[in-house]
Parts: structure tokens; sequence; C-alpha cells
């Protein structure tokens, strides 16, 4: 494997040999999915050579692999899109718009400019996956990047949005449904600046859900701090109020979640280290530390609840995963391993899943796909180069591979439903 320099061509530039557009993936390699079904977004890579005779790396087609649950099995059906250089997230979506459609899978991609993002509806035909661009655009920076997504009715229509964050414009933007397709609404933009993640929380109790996201500059890796902040967009009669949750000078959170822990909502972040050379570190700034969040008297409180001993985390869930009936958090470090921390009144009690776990997304999802009433963990561990899960059975870890990552692909998302 090549991932040290890899894992960054899809950011930090490679010249880009797509072939043309079109609306159509490869034929499918297996019927349709049905029952268990997990999807794991990818970018993958080719070796090109130039005119010098030098080869190097570059993305091939945005690569989204569908592993379906036939008894003990899991069948892998393959699925690309050649307009793209890679699937940041793919999940399950019937489109509210269109009375005669079936489930479908939703993605968005990103590409290098002049290229346009898209997001894309697919569904499974005779002839294989076929898609419908719900929108495409282009921001005026070098990328054309859709990093993450969350759907919910974050305006109060009572149907279903899209809200999509960006990469390199620093773009957040809302999909609304109407007669005659998707309408973009764009909420918030700043050149020169990544949005990691989005979520969609109700923390201020007034029935609809605000929208939370992780702006900061361009990720370092020359040892410098990388400052960020956590802001909030609140509906309100003019459009969208826009309210700083907390900013970082020094450090940054990439991950947010949004659960509810305790019978009240809060969000949860997790703070990556401060990659800078401070000659006086303050305490835990060499590790990741979970802040949780809630609305106290109008303003946003944050309370530190763990530190966990790795310099990035880039996935956190919630969900039971011991069948006590509480729900428990999963934390996926960049280098150290698979973490779960158990929520109380004060510091919350971490535990090391699996050592033997880690990439730089590392990607990971609960869901109850086995129907036993607590959660299983799926994780996408490219430095193992394998999607496993875990169970817990008898208050130990039980740990089965379903699929071994290729060699060259990185995933960037993985999530998991009942087809």
């Amino acid at each position: 494997m090549r991932f040290v320099h890899r894992l960054f061509t899809p950011i930090i530039g490679a010249a880009i040999l797509l072939a043309a557009g079109c609306e159509k993936s490869k034929p499918a390699q297996a019927d349709i999915p049905s029952g268990p079904t997990i999807l794991v977004a990818q970018a993958q890579f080719v070796d090109e050579v130039g005119p010098d005779g030098k080869t190097t790396s570059t993305p091939g087609p945005a690569r989204l692999v569908i592993l379906s649950q036939s008894g003990r099995e899991w069948k892998r059906d393959v699925l690309e899109d050649p307009d793209c250089i890679v699937f940041h997230k793919a999940v399950f979506f019937t489109d509210p718009g269109d009375a005669s459609a079936e489930r479908g899978i939703l993605t968005i991609a990103a590409n290098w400019a002049p290229k346009p993002a898209l997001a894309k509806i697919w569904h499974h035909t005779d002839d294989g996956w076929s898609a419908k661009t719900i929108w495409e655009t282009t921001f005026g920076g070098k990328q054309n990047r859709l990093r993450d997504f969350e759907v919910g009715d974050v305006t109060g229509d009572g149907s279903p949005d899209i809200v999509i964050v960006t990469h390199d414009q620093g773009v957040v933007v809302v999909l609304t449904r109407s007669s005659d397709g998707w309408k973009a609404t764009e909420l918030d933009r700043k050149p020169g600046t990544w949005i990691h993640e989005v979520e969609l929380a109700d923390l201020d109790g007034d029935g609809l859900a605000e929208i939370y996201t992780t702006p900061s500059q361009p990720n370092r890796l020359n040892g410098t701090s990388q400052p960020g902040q956590i802001v909030a967009y609140r509906h309100t009669a003019d459009g969208f109020e826009r309210v700083v949750v907390e900013s970082f000078a020094k450090r940054h959170p990439k991950e947010i979640l949004a659960a509810d822990i305790d019978g009240r909502p809060c969000l949860i972040a997790a703070v990556e280290a401060d990659l800078g050379k401070e000659p006086n570190p303050q305490p835990d700034s060499d590790k990741v530390v979970l802040k949780r969040y809630r609305i106290e008297d109008g303003q946003y409180v944050g309370q530190e609840v763990c530190a966990l001993p790795d310099k990035m985390c880039r996935f956190l869930n919630a969900g039971d995963l011991d069948g006590d009936g509480k729900p428990e958090v999963t934390a996926s470090m960049h280098k150290i391993g698979l973490w779960m921390a158990r929520p109380g009144p004060g510091q919350w009690k971490t535990e090391l899943i699996e050592r033997n776990s880690g990439g730089f997304e590392h990607a990971t999802v609960l869901a109850d796909l086995d129907g036993d009433g607590t959660q299983e963990i799926y994780v996408a561990a490219d430095s193992q180069q394998q999607v496993c899960r875990y169970r817990r059975t008898d208050g130990r870890w039980q740990r089965d591979v379903l699929y071994d990552i290729e060699n060259d692909k990185i995933c960037f998302g993985i999530t998991a439903g009942v087809w």
C-alpha cells in the first residue's frame, strides 16, 4: 500500500484523467441488494505514466461498494461514477417529490475545478445502476467538493431537506424539494475554508432542527496549529441566522455528532489535538478531547467529557452497544484504535474496543442489522484494509471481517441499513 502520499492526492493535487461524463455506471456485478446492506463510499487511484516516463497516481472514477448479506455471506456489488473522482457519502434515499420513485441511493461527490460537484440519486435497473443528477454546481475555487450532507427538515415545511457542506470555498447550502426539482439556497460562503461535517439537531427545543457545521482552515501537516469553529444556522422568518457555537484558536473539530444520550439532545465534538509545536502545551493538547454542547439560558455551553490518546478523530457515533438500554459513544481514531465512551454526569469512562484499527478517515457506523436489539459497529479500517463488524457478546467484543479493501482505495464514508 502507498497510502502515505495517496491519502492527500484528492486534496492537494494531481492530474485528473477522467472519462467523459455519463449517467450510467458499468453493469452491476450482482442483483439489486436486499436485506441488511452496507454502503462504503470510496476514492480509488490508478498509476499513469507521463510523457517523461514517470509514474504518478491519479484518481479514478468515484466508487461505491455495496455489501448485502445473504445468510452468513456478504455479497459485493460495485457502483462507479466516471463523472467524479470520489464519493464522500452515500445513504439510502427516496425522493420525497416523486410519488413514483423507488428507494435509491443518494451520493455526494467531488471534482477538481472546472468540473462540477455532483449530487445524484441512483436506482438499480436491468442494465446496472442508473443515476439522476439532482444538483450540480461549481464554487469558483480549486475544488468543487461536496464533503458531507444530512437529510432532515430544517425549513419547517414538513418535507426533508438536504443540507450540504463543501471544500474549498466554505459553502453551506440547503436543497429543498419543489414540484420541478431541487432548489439550492446558499447560507454561507468563505473562500479558503474547508467544512468537514454537518449535523442536524434541535438543541434550542423549538421543534425545528438547527444546522451545525465545522469550518476550518485547510488541513495542515507542517507542524503549525490549525484553527476552526463550530457554527450553527437557525431558521427564522427572515431566513437563517448564523451563530458561532465556539471558536478554537489552535485546534479544531472535524467531527461532530448530534445525539440524545440522556433524554436531552446534545452536540458532541471531537476536538483534535493541537498539531503546533508549543513550548508550554496545555493539558491534553496532544489528545483528542470530546466536548458536549447544550443550550443553557439561550447560550451554548460546552463541557469536556473525556480525552482520547490520538491526534485526530473523524467519526463519532452513538447507540446501545451492550443491551443495557443506554447509549454509548464510539470514537474512531486515526492510529490508536476504536474506542467507546460511556456517558455520565461527570467525566465519561472510556474503553478500547480494538487497538488494531485505524485510518485517515476510519469511517464507522452503528446499526442493528442482525435484529437482536443492540447496535453493531461497522468500520472501514483503511490501515488494515478491512471492513469489520464488532458485536458485544458476554461482555467481550467479537470481530468479524466482512470485506477486504483493495489496494489503492480509500474509504470516506460508511452507512448501513436494511434495503
